[in-house]
């Protein structure tokens, strides 16, 4: 598929898919709202969706970019999803892999690079996408793996989790709690578009502050993730899977987490806090109290993102880890650039190596 409208009328049965699955990065809401408004310029949509009579039973959605050296690359709907993955019916992975690897095989302009992001460790999809692409097979490269920390909540709930935390965390949480709620602060979640879009100004200006004083990592919440994010919001609007927590009081907002959610596991996306009320950890009591609101609706997965930083692990020591590999074709064209006879990891390089000099030069 290579248009959005299409796909639109897909969506249906690829979001019952992601729901079975439990991946709540992969649903279409957030995927075609990508597409639709931060789709890189020059890219195309390139998604395969596998189906069985009205059934979906697998999504791969990839967009495509030329790299430096004219290759091809296709790359699943990144970077502000961070964790969208191809779906597979269960019990049906073989055949809806190999299903995809043919798709790839066929499909134009022709993949020179595939990247599988965000699949278990250890995943057999790879090989056997791999497999479903007539010979020659491409090249498999295994990239790097990641951890993504999880509260597990199918062990007593909010309670039971809360209740295995330090006495030190137990007792800061119920400190600032305290302070808090004597400043006329809340804890809120909203679920209906109206009241998210109406919280995205200070949620912004949140996030880019707190993305600031790090030094400015991470992606840059501008007009387009403004838009993602709305399009998602009233297409999910009072299901509950996609939710902006806050710590506010009538006027002020210090902390925000956008969350989304599918089939009992929620994943915190984004957030923010003032670093004004550090003294009172907002970040810190707004994920807890996400937490127990996760509990409180049934979920039984909260995981922190993709990333092992230190402050995820005060809330868990329970991660999962996921990995990136590469599909590579062999026999690529030789006129798409002379350093295609170089290895891919040299032309790699090379392209760093170029990438530095040309903003070296314009630095000049």
């Amino acid at each position: 598929m290579d248009d959005v409208e299409t796909l639109e009328q897909l969506a249906p049965g690829w979001d019952a898919l992601a729901v079975t699955c439990r991946r709540p990065r992969s649903t279409p809401a957030l995927t075609l709202a990508w597409y639709r408004h931060a789709l890189p310029s020059g890219a195309l949509i390139r998604a395969v969706v596998v189906t069985d009579g009205d059934d979906v039973i697998g999504t791969a959605p990839f967009h495509v970019v030329r790299t430096r050296f004219g290759l091809c690359r296709y790359e699943l709907a990144t970077p502000v999803l961070f964790g969208v993955e191809p779906l597979f019916a269960p019990g049906r992975e073989e055949m809806v892999a190999a299903a995809i690897g043919l798709a790839l095989a066929r499909a134009e302009p022709v993949p020179d690079i595939v990247s599988l992001d965000s699949l278990p460790q250890g995943s057999s999809v790879p090989s056997l996408v791999r497999a479903g692409w007539p010979r020659p097979h491409p090249m498999l490269e295994a990239r790097h793996s990641f951890p993504v920390p999880q509260v597990l909540l199918d062990e007593g709930g909010f309670e039971g989790w809360f209740g295995r935390r330090s006495k030190a965390f137990r007792k800061n949480f119920r400190s600032d709690q305290r302070k808090l709620l004597a400043a006329g602060f809340e804890h809120r979640v909203s679920v209906e578009a109206v009241d998210i879009v109406e919280r995205l100004p200070d949620f912004r200006r949140l996030y880019e502050s707190r993305r600031a004083s790090r030094g400015g990592g991470g992606p840059n919440f501008d007009d387009k993730f403004i838009a993602v994010v709305v399009e998602a919001a009233e297409k999910l609007s009072g299901s509950g899977r996609f939710r902006l927590a806050t710590i506010e009081r009538p006027g002020e907002v210090i902390a925000a987490d956008l969350i989304v959610s599918a089939g009992g596991h929620t994943s915190a996306w984004f957030g923010g806090f003032d670093e004004a009320w550090s003294q009172l950890s907002p970040s810190f009591e707004c994920i807890v109290l996400s937490i127990q609101d996760a509990a409180q609706v049934g979920d039984t997965v909260y995981d922190l993102g993709a990333g092992g930083e230190s402050y995820k692990y005060q809330f868990t020591r329970d991660e999962a880890m996921f990995e990136r590999s590469l599909l590579i074709r062999r026999g690529l064209r030789p006129l798409h650039s002379p350093a295609q006879i170089l290895p891919y990891r040299a032309r790699q390089q090379m392209s760093r190596i170029i990438g530095r000099m040309t903003r070296s030069s314009a630095q000049d």
